[in-house]
């Protein structure tokens, strides 16, 4: 991961990363018997972590919700994983204050 991008400053990389794990496990445990979790079960978990996603990561100084406004205009992606300041009101998290 970028160290210098707009999630490794703001400290929310755990945000992503258990939303990711959410929306795996809720896609892949499923696929096995054994595992004795149904369909059904599997897709709240997958839905929830794609939500926790969408609405935990945001930018500290103006609220904005980065992976929500990324989700309506896919252009915003970049900044968030390379850019060090925030879309929406530009404050700039790589300078120090």
């Amino acid at each position: 991961m970028a160290a210098s991008s707009m999630l490794s400053l703001t400290s929310q990389y755990w945000k992503l990363l258990a939303g990711l794990a959410g929306l795996l496990v809720g896609s892949i445990v499923p696929l096995f018997a054994a595992s004795g979790m149904s369909w059904t079960v599997g897709t709240v978990i997958a839905c929830v972590g794609y939500a926790f996603t969408l609405l935990a990561v945001r930018c500290p100084s103006c609220g904005s919700r980065w992976f929500w406004q990324a989700s309506l205009d896919a252009s915003l992606y970049r900044p968030i994983f390379r850019g060090t300041a925030c879309p929406a009101c530009q404050h700039d998290f790589a300078t120090p204050r």
